[in-house]
């Protein structure tokens, strides 16, 4: 039955991302059914109003409707099997569970599956990052019993293996965000690229782009991505981003810096090779009482360097530990 109820229009390549910062802000409204048309995505809110959405309309375009949204078929949710809310990520088909307790994992894992009908695989997390090529181990609970999968991101299919590649779905508006930034014939360096989300949406708008990897797996991965999205403009390489990027020296007008943990051992190489007035994007992880220490770091390396630096923007992504957050700081590479 269709019923008239709030929602939001967004262009149909942001549809997902934006679905997905909704859920995690608590306004999607699951009862009723998201629709589109050839152009837009249409979905329902719980409210039209308050900060989070306009957070959302910073990035995006779209438009408060109120429209005839169909209601859902009713279905069981995890939280009425369990009696609680379940906490848990997902990746393509596949959900890693993230328990309270270690022996409410199993029961967890088969909440999901019966009540959440798109998953397909329910894993576990067995150990933490780790390795040069910061990957995770996972103990299978339910379901198929693999690790790899097709995750639907920014009107993208990115194809990974979870135990070979570092993937982190929580991103996906960061990415959109930096995408915005990009223009057509600009070039990029994206010095720790992984299985490329921020890379084919960044060719997807018409940029040049650099992508270096260290670790193999997410190279070929990359490139089976740029041909099942048939993009252009990606060149991939393999080794070391410090090494790799003195080929570019000055003739990048972004950079991106997504590797959180050790980011700050980069800065001279991303300096050298951003063009004058060019934009790094640098990530990293700090407590919630010193969230942008980094700055420090940056304004100390660009003064080494010879470079002033402006800050752009500075932002929280996402939580990643009990007061510790994965924070963003943008800014622009003065060398004249």
């Amino acid at each position: 039955m269709a019923g008239s109820s709030r929602g939001i229009r967004v262009p149909r390549a942001q549809g997902e991302a934006v679905r997905k910062a909704l859920v995690e802000m608590g306004l999607f409204d699951r009862r009723r059914k998201i629709s589109s048309d050839g152009s837009f995505v249409y979905l329902p809110v719980l409210s039209l109003d308050g900060e989070p959405l306009l957070a959302i309309k910073k990035i995006t375009d779209l438009e408060p409707v109120e429209a005839p949204f169909e209601a859902e078929k009713p279905i069981v949710a995890p939280e009425s099997i369990l009696g609680y809310k379940p906490s848990y990520e997902v990746v393509g088909d596949i959900a890693i569970v993230e328990p309270v307790k270690p022996e409410d994992a199993q029961r967890e894992a088969e909440a999901l599956l019966s009540a959440e009908r798109h998953l397909r695989t329910i894993l576990i997390q067995a150990s933490d990052v780790e390795g040069e090529f910061r990957t995770r181990r996972f103990h299978h609970l339910a379901g198929e019993k693999r690790t790899s999968t097709i995750h639907k991101e920014n009107g993208l299919r990115l194809k990974l293996d979870l135990e070979k590649v570092y993937f982190s779905p929580r991103l996906a508006t960061e990415r959109l965000r930096i995408a915005e930034q990009v223009h057509p014939g600009q070039t990029v360096l994206d010095m720790f690229a992984g299985v490329g989300p921020f890379a084919l949406l960044m060719a997807k708008r018409g940029a040049r782009v650099v992508t270096i990897d260290k670790n193999p797996y997410a190279v070929c991965y990359l490139l089976e991505n740029v041909a099942l999205n048939k993009i252009q403009g990606v060149e991939a390489l393999e080794g070391d981003a410090a090494l790799l990027a003195q080929r570019f020296e000055g003739h990048a007008d972004h950079v991106i810096m997504n590797i959180p943990h050790s980011a700050s051992g980069f800065l001279t190489p991303a300096m050298r090779v951003t063009m004058d007035g060019g934009i790094v994007h640098y990530y990293a992880f700090a407590p919630e009482d010193d969230l942008y220490r980094d700055r420090d770091i940056i304004e100390k390396a660009a003064y080494e360097f010879g470079v002033r630096v402006e800050v752009l923007y500075q932002g929280i992504v996402r939580s990643y530990a009990p007061r510790v957050y994965n924070v963003v700081l943008d800014f622009r590479v003065i060398k004249s």
